[in-house]
């Protein structure tokens, strides 16, 4: 009988040793995962950048807004007098009002439309740049993303000139 109880308790222990094991194991952190997680940060904007150019007049017009301030540059070869430039002090207000307004991944998305300069039109170009890197597309006027940071970009444009 005493061989029989020192069986049942051996087997009780290796079993105890098969869930520890399980156990452990199932509990062990992915750090592969965990690292990649901690050295990821959140994408945040830096900038966004309007650029556009063509036309018979030679227009060509850069604003750029980042978080704390407003760059405008207008140039027309035909008419020296209608260039314009100025440099303003952003408010933080109205930087995070524009950044909360981009959705950076439907902005990626929208598909980019043809020039239109070699019948005298002006493409535009809207370049977000992130933390990650640039996101630039160009003529994407059907658009609703792009659209709309367009519209933001030429509101400020107004508001700050």
């Amino acid at each position: 009988m005493k061989d029989v109880g020192k069986s049942n308790i051996k087997g009780v222990m290796n079993m105890l040793i098969i869930l520890l094991v399980f156990i452990l194991t199932g509990c062990k952190e992915d750090k592969s995962t965990s690292q990649q997680n901690m050295m990821v940060p959140a994408t945040t904007i830096q900038a966004v950048k309007v650029v556009s150019a063509g036309g018979e007049l030679g227009f060509s017009s850069s604003t750029v807004i980042d978080k704390d301030s407003i760059h405008y540059s207008r140039t027309m070869a035909a008419n020296e007098a209608n260039n314009m430039e100025y440099n303003r002090k952003l408010k933080p207000e109205d930087w995070k009002n524009l950044v909360d307004k981009i959705d950076l991944k439907m902005f990626g998305a929208a598909k980019e439309g043809h020039s239109v300069q070699p019948v005298d039109g002006i493409d535009t170009k809207i370049i977000v740049t992130t933390s990650a890197g640039d996101i630039s597309k160009m003529n994407a006027h059907n658009d609703p993303e792009w659209k709309k940071i367009l519209d933001d970009m030429e509101q400020y444009g107004g508001k700050y000139k």
